[in-house]
């Protein structure tokens, strides 16, 4: 991933209600925003529609981080957008993960991972966040353009998109079906959050 310098940079204006609450915050300038929202401790908000809600909680994941910066891009007309890549989750990522995975014969499950897309750069806001992954993704099967924010149903659309993509390339998979697969990435989830607290209790000083 691209370090948020690629990024074009300019002074914020009071154009909408995004831009407000980044000047509000005491930012100006579009990479003043960029790495408030990425030093923002990581996690799932109580809802994922409206990437205002960084503001309201004080943390955000890549859907709500990306999704503000990328409303905040619009508002200023630069061109830089909110992808979602579809990677391969398996221990290297998150680990424990093999483990829900092998019962089924399964070498990984695709997740998704979005980030922030300005001509050949990638910039993600997550970076260096306790999120529970081992490292940064770099590698993605598919990479689709969105909007900052989407609904519910509207992720599970693209996810539903991207699957049926690797069917073919892993009949386990296609046998599974989408119910299944759902519940694995659920558990998954919930592996990803107890790794995150285990980085944070190693990296918190005892009485800190």
């Amino acid at each position: 991933m691209d370090a948020i310098t690629v990024l074009p940079n300019v002074d914020l204006r009071p154009n909408g209600p995004m831009a407000e609450r980044f000047l509000q915050a005491g930012l100006t300038t579009f990479h003043d925003a960029c790495h408030w929202v990425k030093a923002l401790p990581y996690g799932a908000n109580t809802h994922s529609e409206d990437s205002l809600i960084l503001f309201e909680e004080g943390y955000g994941n890549c859907t709500t981080k990306h999704g503000a910066i990328a409303r905040l891009a619009q508002a200023h007309g630069l061109p830089v957008h909110k992808h979602l890549g579809f990677y391969r989750l398996n221990d290297d990522i998150v680990t424990g993960v093999n483990a829900m995975l092998a019962p089924h014969g399964l070498d990984f499950i695709p997740q998704i991972h979005c980030f922030l897309v300005y001509e050949d750069y990638r910039v993600d806001l997550t970076e260096g966040n306790c999120n529970g992954k081992n490292q940064t993704i770099e590698d993605y099967d598919v990479v689709v353009p969105v909007a900052p924010d989407l609904t519910r149903a509207q992720h599970h659309a693209y996810y539903r998109q991207g699957l049926q993509q690797y069917y073919p390339l892993v009949p386990q998979l296609a046998a599974l079906g989408e119910a299944i697969i759902c519940e694995l990435l659920a558990e998954c989830d919930r592996q990803l959050k107890y790794q995150c607290s285990i980085m944070v209790d190693t990296l918190t000083p005892v009485g800190g």
